[in-house]
């Protein structure tokens, strides 16, 4: 209750009761709750919420940048042929062309020695040697020609990490352990098909796809997979993230496969870790 001072004159007054109160408290709570509900759902304060995010935004990325680099071609393109065509309609072109040079036709070709090479030779082989080790088809024109098809896909490496076990059939370890954090997200080597997502007791949690030219990928011992089988993924997609899980994983890393026809392939024979 309020009263005036001077006169003692009520001004206002409350009575608090259990039920009022208890009213007076629900009614605030759920306030709350609608507003932090309703700016989650229409803000974008969601992709601050872990695991709410949408994590297709790399592969998006990698398919935009593909159509601009393939627009940039075509745009170059066309401005060569209407610079052709302006210099054309301005009967500018230089149709003038430089005789041969005959000067050493009279060379003894019996006497040319093809086994000695110049520097400028040497120095044209050594680029072109160091264009095929930087290549994204590592050694592609080497190997079977089912191997070709394989190092021609452009794989892309499923996490960023050290590689701490090689590949080695002799001891039945069909693929690469790469150790990195738990929690980090997996990729997708290439784009394909999800055929098969499920847990195991030794390997955990597996993600499967199925890519072309019959190529198969594998990715055990994750904490967790954001595919189901039947979903399309494009290359770079992340379609889980990495864990320690099933009694065979000694720390957290992920254990990659790759297969061709139901052979197991070397994962480092196609893709820069």
């Amino acid at each position: 209750m309020l009263l005036n001072d001077e006169t003692f004159e009520e001004k206002f007054s409350l009575v608090l009761t259990r039920t009022n109160v208890l009213l007076f408290g629900g009614i605030t709570a759920f306030t709350l709750i609608f507003l932090t509900a309703v700016a989650i759902i229409y803000t974008p304060l969601k992709y601050f919420i872990p695991g709410f995010g949408d994590y297709n935004y790399k592969g998006e990325i990698i398919r935009l940048q593909s159509q601009a680099d393939s627009l940039k071609e075509k745009l170059d393109a066309r401005e060569v042929w209407l610079e052709n065509l302006i210099r054309l309609a301005e009967d500018s072109i230089d149709t003038s062309r430089p005789k041969p040079n005959t000067g050493n036709s009279d060379i003894d070709k019996s006497k040319i020695d093809i086994t000695q090479t110049n520097a400028a030779d040497k120095d044209l082989r050594k680029e072109m040697e160091e264009e095929e080790n930087f290549s994204l088809s590592v050694g592609a024109q080497q190997g079977s020609q089912a191997v070709d098809e394989v190092k021609q896909l452009h794989l892309i490496a499923p996490v960023q990490g050290y590689i701490t076990d090689e590949f080695g059939s002799s001891k039945e370890h069909f693929g690469v352990d790469i150790a990195v954090k738990a929690g980090e997200p997996l990729m997708a080597t290439f784009d394909g098909k999800v055929v098969s997502a499920t847990f195991s007791v030794n390997d955990g949690y597996v993600i499967t796809l199925q890519h072309k030219n019959n190529l198969l990928s594998v990715y055990k011992h994750n904490s967790k997979l954001l595919k189901k089988p039947g979903d399309e993924v494009k290359a770079g997609e992340v379609i889980g993230f990495t864990g320690n899980t099933g009694e065979t994983s000694t720390g957290p890393h992920v254990h990659f496969e790759l297969w061709h026809e139901g052979r197991a392939l070397n994962p480092r024979d196609y893709i820069l870790f």
